[in-house]
């Protein structure tokens, strides 16, 4: 019972038929994204494969509801590849896939989407992007986890061939997803939003670092030792467990907005400017007394208005977009931790480590090791 990349099967009872489809596609993300061409291509034998049986397939997230818990490994063979995939099927409707591809070329998978549903993204070394109408939902990168909604009737994931892929995705229906969020959720905003317009989209505005706890719990859902009676409360509990974590991080690491309403449209406007002068200015920012100064301001009332808008004093903002910006540079992992803290203005090494790890609960270095961890064993 399996869903992504391998197809010209029907499996009973998962919601999942495997299909013929156009490579309209694919063309017309390739055509919207030039980059595209010289950065991603199939091998041949893989391209010849793939036109015999495209690698696509319908998915309804409504046939999982009330479906019997199950816990299935497998190992398949196509389009010159391997992958090895656990399933895990929860009656609540939740469907959570663990897969490990060996391949030598790139790739990708067009889903044709029956009914709205949620996907959240583990990109444990993996870089599957995905997109919508042709053009690009968001970008992500190895070692982080995003959220969509998947509402439109066409997704198409494409990624490069990486050593070792692997990846977690976990599916869930609106509705249950709702119950899981509080009212008060901005979650629940966003995607009633996305719902309305009948428009897939995603839940996060940046992107998740998977933490070594989230890697925990996976190892733990895949490597499974346990009676079989307890298998489905075990499963229930650390999927949702996972999901927990995730939107608490996100929480933890989110952008900061202008939250309070009660603002003036002329303070808005000035506590933006202070904002974009900080993030021009990351490696040597203005102390409180100089951006006070640009902005024809007092330092009490920069102090007291910044903080009403974006909840986080001045100090606290320079820090948070410092270690996004980090998280980013170390995600590509073509520069060393030393260059990146001088690049981000700390002048001492083992401060900005310090920083970084209190700021994401991992140190810099594992980050650009995340491409070389077995997510299975993270």
């Amino acid at each position: 019972m399996i869903k992504l990349i391998f197809v010209g099967e029907k499996i009973c009872n998962s919601g999942i038929l495997y299909i013929g489809m156009y490579p309209d596609s694919l063309e017309k993300v390739l055509s919207n994204n030039a980059d595209l061409r010289d950065s991603w291509s199939l091998d041949e034998q893989v391209e010849r494969e793939m036109a015999r049986t495209p690698p696509s397939y319908s998915f309804d997230i409504r046939t999982f509801v009330d479906h019997p818990f199950q816990f299935h490994k497998k190992s398949l063979k196509q389009y010159s590849s391997q992958m090895d995939v656990s399933e895990i099927v929860i009656p609540q409707g939740i469907h959570m896939i663990y897969g490990e591809l060996t391949s030598h070329s790139d790739g990708y998978i067009c889903i044709e989407n029956a009914a709205p549903y949620i996907h959240v993204f583990f990109a444990l070394n993996s870089d599957r992007q995905y997109y919508v109408d042709g053009n690009l939902l968001v970008n992500s990168s190895p070692g982080h986890v995003q959220c969509y909604l998947f509402a439109g009737p066409q997704i198409l994931g494409l990624w490069h061939h990486r050593p070792e892929e692997s990846f977690v995705e976990v599916n869930i229906p609106v509705s249950s997803f709702e119950s899981f969020l509080p009212r008060e959720s901005p979650f629940l905003d966003k995607l009633h939003r996305l719902l309305e317009k009948s428009r897939s989209g995603i839940l996060f505005d940046d992107s998740v670092l998977i933490s070594a706890e989230q890697k925990r719990i996976i190892a733990e859902l895949i490597d499974l030792e346990l009676d079989k009676e307890w298998k489905h409360l075990f499963c229930f509990g650390k999927i949702l467990e996972l999901l927990a974590r995730t939107f608490d991080q996100y929480k933890l690491g989110n952008k900061v907005n202008c939250r309070d309403d009660s603002l003036s449209p002329e303070m808005r406007k000035l506590m933006a400017k202070a904002k974009k002068i900080i993030e021009s200015r990351l490696a040597d920012p203005p102390s409180l007394a100089q951006l006070s100064a640009e902005l024809g301001t007092n330092e009490n009332y920069l102090k007291k208005y910044f903080k009403r808008c974006y909840g986080t004093t001045i100090y606290g903002y320079v820090t948070k977009v410092r270690m996004q910006k980090a998280r980013s540079l170390l995600s590509q992992g073509d520069r060393q931790v030393n260059e990146i803290s001088r690049f981000l203005g700390y002048n001492n090494p083992a401060h900005f480590s310090a920083s970084f790890k209190k700021h994401f609960g991992v140190k810099p270095k594992a980050i650009q090791s995340f491409s070389n961890i077995d997510g299975r064993h993270g």
